[in-house]
């Protein structure tokens, strides 16, 4: 249970640094998202997956106790920054609007995965 809680966690840090990746191509397409797509925010989206790849994969492997804490605050940190800066968070529970649904899979995906992981 232990390996597949780090696995959730490697994943949804894999999916987070997908999406910041992708976010210029995205906004080729989606004019609105053109916020997410600028330098700043693609860097800070592209080394904050890396380092919790990074604290997941040695920390957290080894039952360091601080690792758990660091990555809970940060899925927590990314979850209330994101629900502040991107209005269409508001709307990802219906499943018939345009959201920020793979960022909540991510998030959720992560705070199980850290949680199992414990």
């Amino acid at each position: 249970m232990r390996k597949t809680g780090i696995a959730f966690v490697i994943v949804a840090w894999g999916i987070l640094l997908w999406t910041a990746l992708g976010a210029p191509l995205a906004a080729q397409s989606h004019p609105h998202m053109d916020s997410f797509a600028q330098p700043w925010p693609v860097a800070l989206g592209t080394i904050l997956p890396a380092v919790g790849i990074v604290l997941t994969a040695v920390p957290l492997r080894r039952r360091e106790r601080w690792s758990f804490w660091t990555l809970l605050l940060t899925f927590a940190a990314l979850l209330v920054g994101r629900f502040l800066s991107d209005p269409r968070c508001m709307v990802v529970l219906d499943p018939h609007q345009h959201g920020c649904h793979t960022f909540m899979i991510a998030i959720v995906l992560g705070i199980i995965g850290v949680i199992m992981a414990r």
